[in-house]
């Protein structure tokens, strides 16, 4: 996921340069597409139950498991679940030639573990792998590459690096199985690329630390933009060699509803990836848009960038949905402001539902999946009360916006 602070500061300047019809709607009009109130009790109060036709997700924290609310929640609502942190390359491989996938076979469940075992208890639910290559959450021995290797020995060193990690990563979720018959693949899909592209469209590379901020990518300063080729290729490739068939690669990032120079970029990069071929299968399956969004993010901004992703053909994915009370800057609401952005942020929470099945066919749906469980464990912070439960995981009026959006089941 994306440094909140960036993203904070990006969404700032590039939303006051949109021109979009919402923002001459009264708050009024915005909510006539909202229902505040439960919908009719024919309809389950299950997320996963609402809609057959798509797949509500939630990304987890295996640290937060102990907590039974928390646990007994995504269990509940989602039958798929994302790992918010605990299928990063710091977490699966460490150390150089070490993989940890928490496999002691001593009875002691480790963190790698808890996710797996979360679907394998629940045959239904599948994994979406998050995320292969991102230029975030590197162990250490790879960023010192940089440092203790020679210059022009650094684009074989890396790239031998990743197509490593990614047969290791691929290798062990296809050949590990949940409960089913026949017996299927733990992971069903995987983020292949995380956030390549910076928020003016051009790739993410060098360094630029003049916002103290941004690191750059490690992959693209020394491979050069073919990197996220590769990156695709070596991912279908052990997919086959593992004889995972049916693995579906995403294309995942953030910014597609702000910025339409990255919309744009995204576009073009995911359309060249799709006619490309591994074996005779697509390297390339979907886009995932992670759609972190505040209270008066423009809903036509929303509808334009899943509709761009849509046009691709591929899979589309809402991969980590989650809507910010706070505007850039602010560390609580004004109190003032409180009840109003409540009403737009449920007015959203039943839009983006909404948007996603009058736009995105079925079967180009891969779901929409939701980041964390509740306001306390919300990557915004507890005070933009941004997620479906609060902090107690009491049921917020957000999550039955959402479920009434779901429940709309438009083919």
């Amino acid at each position: 996921m994306k440094n909140v602070t960036i993203y904070s500061l990006a969404f700032c300047a590039l939303f006051q340069a949109c021109k979009v019809e919402d923002t001459l709607k009264t708050d009024d009009q915005l909510l006539s597409n909202s229902k505040q109130e439960p919908a009719s009790v024919s309809v389950s109060d299950v997320l996963q139950e609402v809609n057959a036709n798509i797949i509500v997700g939630a990304a987890v924290n295996s640290n937060k498991f102990s907590n039974t609310a928390y646990k007994d929640l995504a269990k509940l609502h989602y039958n798929s679940i994302t790992a918010e942190n605990d299928m990063k390359m710091n977490s699966l491989n460490p150390s150089k030639y070490v993989w940890d996938f928490g496999i002691l076979g001593n009875g002691i469940e480790e963190k790698n573990e808890k996710i797996p075992n979360l679907a394998k208890d629940h045959g239904s639910k599948r994994i979406h792998g998050h995320a292969l290559v991102w230029h975030r959450a590197l162990p250490q021995w790879l960023k010192d590459v940089e440092s203790n290797t020679p210059v022009a020995q650094r684009a074989d060193t890396l790239d031998a690096i990743m197509k490593r990690h990614i047969n290791k990563a691929v290798g062990f979720y296809s050949n590990n199985y949940k409960a089913g018959n026949p017996l299927l693949p733990l992971l069903t899909s995987w983020d292949v690329v995380n956030e390549a592209f910076y928020d003016d469209g051009s790739l993410r590379g060098n360094l630029n630390i003049s916002n103290g901020q941004d690191i750059g990518s490690i992959w693209k300063r020394y491979m050069g933009e073919v990197y996220i080729e590769k990156a695709f290729r070596y991912a279908r490739q052990a997919a086959r060699v593992n004889q995972n068939w049916k693995l579906k690669l995403f294309y995942n990032d953030y910014g597609h509803e702000y910025s339409t120079a990255k919309l744009n970029a995204i576009y073009n990069k995911v359309m060249a990836l799709k006619p490309l071929t591994e074996g005779g299968d697509p390297i390339i399956n979907g886009v995932g848009l992670q759609m972190h969004i505040r209270w008066n993010t423009p809903l036509a901004n929303i509808e334009a960038a899943i509709l761009k992703m849509k046009q691709t053909g591929l899979l589309v994915h809402i991969a980590e949905l989650d809507i910010s009370l706070l505007s850039p800057g602010e560390t609580s609401v004004p109190s003032a402001q409180l009840t109003n952005r409540r009403n737009l942020q449920k007015s959203l929470y039943y839009n983006v539902a909404r948007v996603y099945q009058e736009i995105v066919p079925a079967n180009q749906r891969w779901g929409i999946t939701l980041w964390n469980i509740g306001d306390a464990d919300s990557a915004w912070g507890q005070n933009a009360e941004a997620t479906l439960f609060n902090t107690s995981y009491a049921v917020k009026q957000n999550f039955w916006n959402f479920r009434d959006g779901l429940n709309l089941n438009i083919l």
